[in-house]
């Protein structure tokens, strides 16, 4: 009894003692500041507008410019549906589109070429500016991306001299470089196009640095002509000539590994390229010559028949924080939004669908991942200018094991006396616990310590010091900082409120008046004006230049649902369920399973919106006005047979109502794969992981029923969970449901 007692008790010291808060210390001091250097690539728009690099940031206009990119294949998206998706990348913080062109979609035979369809590049670059959105073109010639021979037509692959400065190869790459520069005459930022980044081949390790020269060179003789140039890191190229700038690469969920991967080291803010000296041994380019940028930052990956996993939206965020508390200044996702293969020219061994578990689903579905990832995107545009001139400063002692829970995962980036802390507390494939922690933040002039704090296991979090508004100075806030609005003499600052965290701040004494905080609980301690909420999300106070400065603490659901936006050219913020498309002259909600629209705009009083049905909600706040729109309930006339257990053929509306935009059918079923035919022709497939596949159906619709049909378990697969295959293995390949749900739209037309 004694020994079980005496256990019992060390259990529970054991227990107290995690919950005891570690102080974790940093110092922002004895660095040696970075030399900046200017990269040799600068253009000027008609409009006046600067685009220019140098050895640390970008610019636009000669200040920092922190730039948001995001990879779809024109090639793998139906034409009509180009616009929209555009606009989803728009409204989720990006301002760079990027895209393959694969050289085997548009030499077609031997000096025939096709730039028709969903091959326009053209009609997809001009849909691009019309919605104001800058270009990447990533021109090979060889490119890879899961496409058949890397790109390259048949003809070319079977060159001894591909990808090398023979003779032959070149003429032919010219040829294609030729073909660009056609379908993308007039489109270059400097004649007021949308286009302002070429990358040059694609992980060229074992190559020769001279090929990238030369490639450069024929693209810019056939009038190629972006601002700036690019290859991936992990190519040899000449860092002496500054002709190019190496972007990196990082994925957490890796399909072209057994299980898709295991815990990986993308997670411990470490300084390394490309993961090269863990992976390749080696790093390419002298590091402090080139701003930190990512063409492949893996918000996803593609899955094969041999390796399945599925793609956790709270990882992919993470992996994201990491990279910015790293010193990343350009973001480049691959995949951003998912695709479908072109018959015949997949890459062998992989399926029709090159969905890619993408924040913008194959069917341009909005998955977890695009709003999670939004978060840190409308943190980027809003604080990006201060965060590109930071340096990285690391504790005395980072973390270097992947597998290490206990210790906590910590970085700054800092100018001068202000910066943020990067706190990381999720791991891919490993299950982090909850740790109780008090930041030190040691600067030249002066100690910061943040109250402590809990830092939710599979979470990260991100915490200003020396934060400016207005005049006024937040010494810290115990929340992390989302949007910054600011309309002439009022600036409003979001925060997200980290959970189970209740938010806590001190403001410095003199940069304040010291008159409202009503709701707060206050001290002045350390000439700071120290509160604590008391169940009040929202703060506002006067700064000594007369701002009036609102700070706001959503909640992480609200956060999420949040959408920056501009309404009538002022900073504004949406919060609602729906998914937002934004457009210069309306706003597009969509929604899937709910007929009803809730709208709250920030600030109140915008009247943004032209005369229609739409009710203003008597659910008044002190920020917000709340707009109701209520649409049709619809139930989707869509029918399901099963001529077996394993098939099942679904006939589709002949039309959909006004209030929507589609029709998602869910599948859920069991087996190694399930494709879609329509009329005998395989259209597209979704490898078995155990989640829904939902499937955007008006893309088929007007046509004729389509047919789904499984495809038995494969022993040989990997990553799916054990329960799951015993299922399989018991249950046999089976249908289990097939669900149809309405997508809802409503459309708020704005006021010019």
């Amino acid at each position: 009894m004694l020994k079980t007692r005496l256990i019992v008790f060390a259990l529970c010291i054991s227990f107290l003692s995690q919950l005891k808060a570690q102080v974790y210390k940093i110092d922002i001091f004895n660095t040696p500041v970075k030399q900046k250097n200017d990269i040799p690539m600068s253009a000027k728009a008609p409009d006046g507008t600067i685009l220019s690099a140098n050895s640390q940031y970008f610019e636009k206009n000669g200040k920092p410019w922190f730039p948001l990119m995001g990879e779809i294949h024109y090639n793998r998206v139906l034409p009509r549906e180009w616009e929209k998706e555009i606009i989803k990348m728009k409204s989720g913080g990006l301002s760079v589109v990027a895209t393959y062109i694969f050289w085997n979609e548009h030499e077609t035979a031997k000096d025939v070429w096709d730039w028709k369809g969903n091959k326009d590049l053209k009609k997809f670059i001009s849909l691009c500016q019309k919605n104001h959105m800058y270009v990447w073109l990533r021109i090979g010639p060889w490119s890879h991306g899961e496409q058949l021979n890397g790109g390259y037509p048949d003809w070319i692959q079977k060159m001894k001299g591909h990808r090398s400065n023979d003779p032959a190869y070149l003429t032919e790459s010219a040829k294609l470089f030729n073909q660009i520069s056609e379908q993308t005459k007039d489109l270059y930022f400097v004649q007021g196009g949308p286009i302002i980044g070429v990358q040059l081949e694609n992980e060229y390790a074992s190559g020769q640095a001279e090929h990238i020269s030369k490639l450069k060179e024929i693209a810019q003789q056939t009038q190629i002509n972006p601002v700036y140039w690019s290859v991936t890191a992990n190519t040899v190229f000449d860092d002496k000539k500054m002709e190019v700038i190496p972007l990196q690469g990082s994925y957490p969920y890796r399909g072209w590994e057994k299980g898709g991967g295991g815990a990986t080291k993308d997670f411990l803010y470490g300084n390394d390229q490309w993961i090269m000296t863990d992976a390749l041994g080696k790093v390419f380019y002298d590091v402090n010559s080139f701003p930190k940028g990512l063409c492949e930052q893996g918000c996803g990956s593609q899955m094969m028949f041999a390796n399945r996993f599925v793609v956790q939206p709270e990882v992919v965020e993470a992996h994201l924080q990491n990279q910015i508390g790293r010193g990343m200044n350009l973001i480049g996702y691959y995949m951003f939004h998912g695709g479908t293969q072109t018959p015949g020219l997949k890459e062998p061994g992989l399926p029709e669908s090159y969905d890619f578990q993408s924040p913008i689903s194959e069917f341009g579905i909005l998955r977890p991942s695009y709003k999670y990832l939004k978060v840190l995107h409308t943190f980027i545009n809003d604080f990006g200018t201060d965060l590109a001139v930071m340096q990285v400063y690391e504790p005395k002692n980072p973390v270097r094991d992947e597998m290490d829970t206990q210790n906590l995962r910590y970085v700054a980036r800092a100018k001068g006396n202000s910066g943020f802390l990067f706190l990381g507390n999720t791991q891919v494939r490993v299950t982090m616990p909850d740790k109780t922690v008090k930041m030190q933040v040691n600067l030249p002039d002066e100690t910061i310590n943040f109250p402590e704090l809990i830092l939710k296991g599979q979470t990260t979090a991100i915490l200003p010091f020396n934060l400016k508004a207005g005049s006024a100075v937040i010494k810290y806030v115990t929340a992390q900082p989302f949007a910054r609005l600011i309309n002439g003499k009022n600036i409003t600052l979001f925060f997200q409120q980290l959970p189970g965290v209740k938010p806590q701040l001190a403001l410095a004494k003199g940069s304040v008046s010291p008159k409202g905080f009503k709701g707060w609980v206050t001290q002045i301690k350390n000439k700071e004006l120290q509160l604590t909420s008391s169940n009040n999300s929202v703060l506002s106070f006067s700064d000594t230049n007369g701002n009036k400065i609102t700070l706001v603490f959503l909640t992480r659901k609200q956060t999420e649902n949040a959408w920056r936006i501009k309404l009538k050219n002022q900073d504004a913020l949406f919060i609602t369920d729906a998914d937002v498309l934004a457009e210069n002259d309306k706003i597009t909600l969509q929604q899937a399973g709910q007929a009803n629209f809730k709208l709250m705009v920030y600030p109140r009083g915008l009247n943004a919106f032209t005369n229609q049905k739409i009710q203003a909600s008597a659910q008044k706040t002190a920020l917000f006005d709340t707009y109701q729109k209520k649409t049709q309930v619809y139930i989707p006339k869509v029918s399901v047979h099963y001529p077996k257990k394993e098939t099942a053929v679904v006939s589709l509306p002949s039309a959909l109502p006004n209030n929507l935009n589609d029709v998602i059918l869910n599948v859920n079923y069991l087996g190694n794969a399930c494709k879609i035919t329509q009329k005998d022709k395989y259209i597209t497939d979704n490898l078995y992981n155990g989640t829904t596949w939902e499937i955007a159906l008006k893309r088929f619709s007007k046509q004729s029923n389509v047919e789904l049909s499984l495809i038995d378990w494969d022993n040989k697969t990997t990553g799916v969970p054990a329960n799951l295959v015993e299922e399989i293995k018991t249950k046999g390949t089976i249908l289990k449901s097939i669900k149809a749900v309405p997508q809802y739209q409503t459309v708020f037309a704005l006021k010019n």
